[in-house]
């Protein structure tokens, strides 16, 4: 059986991105939380249609022409549909997201609305005469707490406002997607090493054990899964038309300005690059991973610093880059 200082490492090396943001960063928010699940769901819908897309490959001759060549074959008709089926539904998922974000701004709108009418009424009344001092106590008793009341809906309705934007809920979503593609990925080695005797090492790296190099990929995709939610929720809000910048072109390529076509065509040509970088493991005999896992961690940089350079400065929107201003300056009041 594999140690068990193995495998937890490597588990806590495989899912370190997702977990520590989880943990740090989505749990304590409610509406994280359920952005998280909401995700989760759609990567493993991505999975069954990845899946039902490569079912009807599994018959052609083309994948039965001996083991070595048919599961090279092999590799070349998962990737595409993996990555095609990852892209759709985290297009879907932003679709999804966008939807039901304008659902809440129309709730808190005719929330607020509400609250000014009913503050409006309140100073009408407060300027007409009372029939007795008495009556003035009282009704000045009640429009204390019903200050009180709206002071906390309006605090809480900033709180709600300011936790709902494309970066906290690109991360969120990020952690979700990049969970349960982690769970796949890693989730079933991981499971059967526990129940072996030994530890398995394989011809593809023979330097490390299998656990380890699943592990350090594992934890390469899982940073790729954040960044690329990052940038499908950068490009399908450039194409709802709601970008800090004007962008005349969704093709536009400069830095800090970025189109939302060329942020999506960034998701799916990175998550290609991320995908045949891990060829090598199987088209080399001997130790291909010495040459897979720093393409894939190069990859990973690359892509990392190209939503760095193309996006950080100019990633919010501009209506909520001013609630997130406004809501500092009246803390600081």
């Amino acid at each position: 059986m594999t140690s068990f200082s193995l495998s937890l490492a490597c588990a806590l090396i495989a899912f370190s991105p997702t977990l520590s943001l989880l943990l740090l960063f989505t749990y304590a928010k409610a509406q994280l939380v359920i952005i998280v699940t909401t995700s989760s769901f759609f990567q493993l819908l991505s999975c069954l249609v990845a899946a039902l897309l490569h079912l009807p490959f599994k018959e052609l001759e083309l994948l039965k022409q001996g083991d070595n060549g048919a599961a090279v074959k092999d590799i070349f008709v998962v990737i595409p549909t993996s990555v095609v089926s990852q892209a759709f539904f985290r297009c879907g998922f932003v679709y999804f997201y966008h939807k039901v974000e304008a659902v809440i701004e129309k709730s808190i709108q005719r929330h607020e609305q509400r609250q000014r009418q009913r503050q409006l009424q309140r100073r009408q009344s407060q300027s007409q005469p009372h029939n007795s001092n008495n009556s003035n106590n009282n009704n000045r008793g009640g429009e204390d707490d019903e200050d009180d009341n709206d002071g906390l809906m309006v605090s809480e309705t900033a709180k709600l406002k300011l936790e709902l934007n494309d970066a906290s809920a690109g991360i969120a979503a990020g952690v979700g997607f990049g969970f349960f593609h982690t769970v796949m990925l890693y989730g079933t080695l991981l499971a059967s090493e526990n129940n072996r005797v030994g530890t398995l090492y394989q011809d593809s790296c023979t330097i490390m054990p299998s656990l380890l190099n699943s592990a350090l990929m594992a934890f390469c995709f899982g940073i790729l899964d954040i960044v690329w939610m990052l940038f499908t929720f950068y490009g399908m809000r450039r194409l709802k038309g709601g970008g800090s910048t004007a962008t005349a072109n969704d093709w536009m390529i400069r830095k800090d300005q970025l189109g939302g076509k060329a942020a999506l065509a960034l998701v799916v040509l990175s998550h290609f690059a991320a995908a045949f970088a891990t060829l090598p493991n199987e088209i080399m005999p001997v130790n291909g991973c010495v040459l897979a896992l720093p393409l894939l961690a190069g990859i990973t940089i690359l892509t990392v610093v190209a939503f760095w350079y193309f996006c950080l400065v100019n990633y919010l929107p501009r209506e909520q880059q001013q609630r997130i201003q406004m809501v500092r300056s009246r803390r600081r009041m």
